[in-house]
């Protein structure tokens, strides 16, 4: 069980379910709350550098919607 203080308004919550706390630990408005000495500790080193580069595939670029121009020859020739 944790609980998180929010920075701006104070309010804390308790949560009980690990998914749910690990979610709140990168939370940057939140900091974890000890229930013993009701001290908070800051959860988020801001920092610390990222290990995990998350690469996505490369986007393909976008066809023009539509139909195309109409070309026009001149007439009065």
């Amino acid at each position: 069980m944790a609980t998180f203080r929010c920075k701006r308004s104070g309010q804390t919550v308790t949560f009980t379910l690990q998914h749910d706390i690990d979610s709140m630990r990168g939370h940057p408005d939140y900091v974890l709350v000890d229930e013993e000495t009701n001290e908070e500790k800051p959860l988020v080193n801001h920092d610390a550098v990222r290990t995990d580069t998350a690469f996505s595939a490369p986007v393909p670029p976008r066809k023009k919607l539509g139909r195309p121009r109409k070309e026009v020859a001149n007439v009065g020739d």
